[in-house]
């Protein structure tokens, strides 16, 4: 900021730079000179054109989901069945399957959390609520693009494969397989399928990206000889969702009534935050274009706005110590309930560990803050807020602070997260009376 001639006033609130030192992006620096690429030959050639035709594969991961860890079992909060993406790095980005291009996410030492079918193995079995899903492994990269597409050893129950076996609730036995005694037992895997996958089922499969279909969990495993001759692994998957298969006449209505489209980061209407793009029309608005000389209209596709459910309101309502943080998040309009998330999640940032705040402590300045953090700070600097440095000696010593987390906004973030302060919270036992209450027996 030392070059500006005047000092900004505040501090900006979109994406700024300095007018002075801004690049020029066609202009490449090297040791020797500086060249300027803008209207060149080379900025013409097929080779500079690359980024845009190949897709997926030059997509680059700008964000990854820090609402649940990695290894997280079972649904992400606020992605629901039937919300779909374009390309696997945004996938990856929401959660639902971490690997950008791995079918499988998993190891040797845990459950697998997640898969990917793409119709990738000829052994693969697709029956919507059932399916037959063949491991990872047994081709050679090496040679001809012919020679990758066929099989050359045995699959091996390790890696990724083990990590599937070790989702199932049977035995782990690496010759013959095992099957599950009660399959509803095994731990719940979640399922996307991907447009490739329509080419042999594409009653199932979506047309176009990759959607997210729900929980399913691992019925047996066994070892057969494939088509190739070599041995595979296989699994059978059974789905246990309680939200409808978006196949379904049920599931269609479910994704129409949520206001799901395919995010497509290409398109003038953002699918994460429902926000219309800079330099877009607006929504709902018609677009005139220029297509091959013709004058032709479109109308962009309208904004959806995610409503918090009655619940949610009258939780966030209770929260008055927060009346200003909810009034800034609330004020914003959200295509998903995931970006709800993720924005509540942005302002409930502890300003000491950087992470999201557990067992949360309002300070009279609004300011959260975990109250194993403010302790540690209070050790250091006394009653001062560490984002502001506002007094707040009134709520007392730091034995009386650790018995003010604010428990309303506990609740709020348990509504949104499930899993949310799972390692800190316990679950007050209930007396005889109030079991007896609830079986509606008499209470002595």
């Amino acid at each position: 900021m030392r070059c500006l001639p005047e000092p900004l006033a505040g501090i900006p609130k979109s994406d700024w730079c300095c007018t002075l030192c801004k690049g020029d992006p066609n202009v490449v620096f090297s040791r020797e000179n500086i060249q300027n690429l803008a209207g060149t030959q080379q900025s013409k050639m097929p080779s500079a054109k690359q980024t845009e035709e190949r897709g997926d594969m030059t997509r680059v991961k700008t964000k990854s989901c820090t609402i649940v860890p990695k290894d997280h079992i079972g649904s992400i909060p606020g992605v629901h069945v039937g919300q779909s993406w374009k390309f696997r790095i945004h996938v990856s980005e929401s959660g639902i399957h971490r690997p950008p291009v791995a079918g499988i996410s998993g190891s040797a030492k845990k459950p697998a959390v997640s898969i990917v079918l793409a119709g990738g193995y000829p052994e693969d079995i697709d029956r919507g609520e059932e399916f037959v899903y063949t491991g990872s492994g047994g081709y050679d990269f090496v040679g001809t693009s012919q020679q990758r597409k066929a099989q050359s050893f045995d699959q091996e129950l390790t890696r990724q494969n083990r990590g599937l076996a070790l989702a199932c609730a049977a035995p782990l036995d690496e010759t013959v397989g095992g099957t599950a005694n009660d399959w509803k037992q095994s731990s719940a895997i979640r399922v996307c399928r991907s447009y490739k996958a329509a080419k042999k089922h594409p009653e199932y499969a979506p047309a176009e990206g990759v959607r997210y279909d729900g929980l399913y969990r691992i019925v047996k495993y066994w070892k057969e000889k494939g088509v190739s001759g070599f041995y595979v692994w296989r699994y059978l998957f059974r789905r246990d969702d309680p939200e409808p298969a978006p196949w379904t006449d049920e599931g269609k209505a479910f994704i129409e009534k949520m206001g799901f489209t395919m995010y497509d980061p290409d398109v003038d209407i953002d699918g994460r935050t429902g926000m219309t793009k800079a330099g877009s029309a607006v929504a709902g608005t018609k677009r005139t274009g220029n297509v091959n000389g013709s004058n032709c209209q479109s109308v962009v596709a309208k904004k959806y706005k995610f409503q918090p459910t009655a619940i949610l309101r009258e939780l966030v309502r209770l929260d008055t110590d927060n009346t200003r943080m909810w009034a800034d998040i609330h004020e914003k309009e959200y295509a998903t309930e995931s970006a709800y998330i993720e924005a509540t999640k942005g302002h409930l940032s502890c300003p000491i560990c950087q992470e999201l705040v557990q067992q949360p402590v309002t300070l009279p300045c609004s300011h959260n803050v975990c109250c194993s953090c403010l302790c540690s700070s209070m050790n250091a600097y006394g009653n001062i807020c560490p984002m502001c440095c506002h007094d707040f000696s009134s709520m007392g010593s730091k034995s009386d602070v650790k018995g003010k987390v604010n428990q309303n906004l506990v609740t709020i973030m348990r509504a949104l997260i499930p899993s949310y302060g799972s390692e800190w919270i316990t679950e007050p036992n209930a007396t005889t009376a109030q079991f007896a209450r609830r079986e509606g027996q008499p209470v002595n």
